[in-house]
């Protein structure tokens, strides 16, 4: 026995030592991952300790750097080709002027709707293609920021319950896709009511309307581009489909996603960020 405890008085600290060797590189390594997964456009920086690691990391960067390449091929591509469909639509534009009178107002609405179908696309391609730089910043702030504004054009909104919760983000991008869902809610809602918390370690927005929102076996297709429910259609109000695509990629973009609920007080679009842990700024607002 004493030979037995000697023996592990000595081999307990290398052991300790090798273990801690491989474990915390492991650990910075799933760190710079979750960080990708928030930030497509970080990179992981060389890590420490085995060989392996280093592979790994390097990997992972070479992963990262195809992945963005191909997503920007095929994002300028679409915005070319948005872009080359305004020279013949200018072109039908004036052959229309020769068309009966009867049949000229028609497509004349339909030629402006189509103009402003590519202009949104192009706008989006080069929203998208350029994100903004991430900044710590209060989620609160995000909120209070995005109701004043919605306010100030006369929208009806309050804010029910607000949270000081620290998030890594774009600011423009999280204010537009807010923007985005406080405009729809209004829209096809009349009035809109947003509340804030923490959970699983997100910040979650929840605007809620009264309005008849949108049939729950359309809420995945609700997010695909220039795709409008029977109900937006019927309203009167004018879209193109686009805002609820640009709202999900901005959010999928923060690592975060938006989705839509059928709640006993009314329709709710939930928006998730996750959150940069601070516990000195967690307090109700």
């Amino acid at each position: 026995m004493l030979w037995f405890a000697l023996s592990l008085a000595i081999i307990s600290p290398l052991a300790w030592l090798f273990a801690r060797r491989i474990v915390v590189p492991l650990k910075d390594f799933a760190q710079a991952a979750e960080q990708l997964g928030r930030d497509p456009s970080a990179t992981i920086l060389p890590l420490s300790g085995p060989a392996e690691i280093g592979r790994a990391a390097n990997a992972f960067n070479q992963m990262r750097n195809r992945l963005r390449a191909f997503v920007d091929d095929r994002t300028a591509m679409v915005g070319a080709i948005s872009h080359d469909l305004r020279t013949p639509l200018t072109r039908l534009r004036f052959r229309i002027e020769d068309v009966p009178d009867e049949q000229r107002e028609g497509l004349l609405k339909e030629v402006s709707e189509m103009e402003a179908m590519i202009s949104e696309v192009i706008a989006f391609i080069r929203d998208a293609s350029t994100p903004g730089p991430r900044e710590r910043v209060d989620f609160a702030e995000l909120i209070a920021g995005s109701v004043a504004d919605a306010q100030l054009v006369g929208g009806k909104v309050t804010i029910e319950h607000n949270l000081h919760i620290p998030v890594d983000v774009d600011p423009v991008g999280i204010r537009r896709l807010l923007g985005n869902l406080l405009e729809n809610a209004i829209k096809y809602g009349e009035s809109a009511r947003v509340r804030v918390s923490l959970h699983d370690g997100e910040a979650v927005a929840e605007i809620v309307d009264t309005g008849p929102g949108i049939p729950e076996d359309e809420f995945d297709r609700a997010f695909e581009p220039f795709y409008r429910s029977e109900t937006a259609r019927t309203s009167g109000q004018k879209g193109s489909g686009l805002g609820l695509a640009v709202c999900r990629s901005i959010a999928r973009a923060h690592g975060g996603d938006v989705s839509f609920v059928h709640g006993g007080d009314g329709f709710a679009a939930r928006v998730t960020v996750p959150a940069a842990f601070d516990p000195t700024l967690r307090k109700a607002a």
